[in-house]
């Protein structure tokens, strides 16, 4: 009987190991005309299966840093308190919690220290008192410096970063932020942004939060702010895999053009993207562009490691191959187009096109950006007819969110919140979120 247990649980095992992330690949088309080379785009899609009730989850490792300059003064300030508190009551003794503040400096108020004591912890976010200036590069040094000290593989180690204001203390650009994201990125430190209001910079925050592949919100209402920080939570409390490694190798005779949205480049012909996590039932994916012949029907091999939270922590891998086939009949080639994938490409070629129109409208060139808009508009809407049901309902958003910034654009009508909200939209859909 314990024989036949045994066996059981072995099959159960081999059933379900890396199962946790699956993987799809799917080019644009299936079968390609023979002749001169011709662009394929390649969806790399991930999805994390849905899981019922965990019995464990993985334990966190979490520094709040908050703005405190004399902008936050306050509502802003009493709702990120709120909501700071709420996210302490949801925490367990397993959890590791830490607090940075920031103005003219920043300091640690709470260190990083497990979650026996929160009463106390609450204590110290009620004290906070707004002033000062906004030194937002040296406050997230410093949360990170407290997620080192508890820093481990087996924790979800999160920076949450709240601001209202522009950084004018320390580095400020987006791309030192960046650089900085990426740094904590390679140390297993993701930064989740929150900018509050319409006067902070949310291309340094987008940037931060994008090149550690966390979460960035733009809270226009700061009434807001615990639901944000409630779903910023239950995210990490949801995680199913993590430390995710796409690697993808495309064979001689296929040409890699690059991901559509996205900046990692190949090296030769290989190329790889990290993703921080995958919450329960989450799909995120990648559209490559590549080049190939007449005869070569392997486009890339795709390689994923990742960490299995499911399955207790253990190495999960996935691995798949794309093909596609050669004809010389243009209507079989034209009866393999996947709906669903030229569909998601005009989705993220409209993220595309808004950040391409910010450039111009940052410029003044407003009709030049109403143009880029409406163009990309127009793409969106032949696309509307042969995507999937649930593509066409995001498919719908977007044109109506892009006819009213276009609009507004071409009558010369541009400003912060505007700015915010389309950089916002632009943000969710490069990264799948």
């Amino acid at each position: 009987m314990l024989l036949a247990l045994g066996l059981v649980s072995m099959v159960a095992a081999n059933l379900f190991a890396g199962e946790t992330l699956q993987l799809k690949l799917m080019p644009d088309r299936e079968v390609i005309l023979k002749g001169p080379p011709q662009e394929v785009v390649l969806k790399i899609d991930l999805s994390a299966v849905a899981a019922g009730k965990k019995t464990h989850r993985t334990p966190l490792n979490l520094a709040v840093v908050l703005d405190k300059s004399g902008s936050m003064t306050g509502a802003k300030l009493e709702k990120t308190k709120q909501a700071a508190m709420q996210l302490v009551d949801r925490l367990t003794p397993n959890d590791v919690f830490s607090l940075v503040i920031f103005s003219d400096e920043a300091r640690v108020l709470v260190p990083a220290q497990k979650v026996t004591d929160k009463d106390a912890l609450k204590e110290k976010i009620e004290g906070i008192q707004a002033d000062g200036s906004t030194a937002l590069y040296a406050g997230v040094k410093l949360g990170a410096d407290q997620i080192e000290e508890y820093l481990s593989g087996k924790r979800i180690n999160r920076v949450i970063l709240l601001s209202d204001g522009l950084a004018n203390v320390g580095p400020s650009s987006p791309r030192q932020l960046r650089r900085l994201g990426g740094e904590l990125a390679g140390r297993g430190i993701s930064v989740t942004t929150i900018g509050v209001g319409d006067d902070y910079n949310e291309d340094l925050m987008a940037a931060l939060a994008e090149s550690s592949d966390a979460n960035y919100y733009y809270v226009q209402d700061t009434e807001k702010l615990p639901q944000i920080f409630a779903q910023e939570l239950g995210g990490m409390l949801e995680v199913a895999a993590r430390d995710v490694r796409i690697e993808i190798i495309c064979p001689e005779g296929v040409t890699p053009l690059g991901f559509i949205g996205r900046p990692e480049k190949f090296e030769g012909q290989r190329a790889g993207v990290n993703l921080s996590q995958f919450t329960a039932g989450q799909s995120r994916y990648l559209l490559l562009r590549c080049r190939v012949n007449g005869d070569q029907p392997e486009l890339a091999r795709v390689k994923v490691n990742y960490t299995d939270d499911l399955n207790g922590g253990a190495a999960g891998t996935a691995d798949d191959l794309a093909k596609v086939r050669f004809t010389d009949d243009q209507s079989a080639s034209d009866k393999s187009v996947n709906g669903a994938v030229m569909a998601q490409k005009e989705l993220l070629l409209t993220a595309v096109a808004k950040d391409e129109a910010m450039a111009q409208a940052d410029a003044g060139n407003y009709k030049q950006a109403a143009q880029i808009l409406a163009v990309q508009n127009a793409s969106l809407s032949r696309a509307y007819a042969n995507a999937p049901a649930a593509v066409q309902v995001q498919i719908r958003a977007e044109t109506a969110n892009v006819t009213n910034f276009y609009r507004d654009l071409d009558q010369g009508q541009y400003d912060a919140a505007t700015r915010k909200t389309m950089q916002s939209q632009s943000w969710s859909l490069r990264n799948s979120k």
